[in-house]
């Protein structure tokens, strides 16, 4: 299975901090906040690699149900999770399964993605969600 990197995911009551703190880092390009009702966050994204190469995701919960809230309620902001991309995140997740990572959201679609970046995909993009016990939470996703 090969694995890239896609994006960083960083959580924040609100995106204005991390936005200046980009700012004054040279990081311009930063997406609008979007809604994913699915997920209970908003998200944007600053392009920090190379054109379209690697991004910062920014999450904000939208309400106190979203499981971001509980990881900012006991850790602050910070880093959430990485996502790396896969070609078939079915099979991805099932080989992550037999290596002992924690299923934490199959693999689910994710429109706010594709609109988040301006992307018309020929299918919606999908993602799930793996955690490594005691170390970091992983997310794939599989482009549409």
């Amino acid at each position: 299975m090969k694995l890239k990197l896609d994006h960083i995911g960083f959580v924040t009551e609100t995106r204005e901090k991390i936005e200046k703190i980009l700012k004054d880092l040279g990081v311009e390009c930063i997406t609008k906040e979007i809604p994913d009702p699915r997920q209970k966050v908003s998200a944007s994204f600053a392009n920090i690699g190379e054109r379209d190469s690697i991004y910062l995701e920014i999450l904000t919960p939208t309400d106190s149900t979203s499981p971001i809230s509980n990881f900012l309620k006991k850790k602050g902001p910070g880093l959430h999770h990485l996502c790396f991309e896969v070609d078939d995140i079915e099979k991805a997740v099932e080989e992550f399964k037999h290596k002992g990572f924690q299923i934490v959201c199959e693999p689910t679609e994710c429109e706010a993605y594709d609109i988040n970046l301006g992307r018309s995909p020929v299918r919606t993009t999908k993602i799930a969600f793996l955690f490594i016990p005691n170390l970091l939470l992983i997310e794939l996703i599989e482009k549409g």
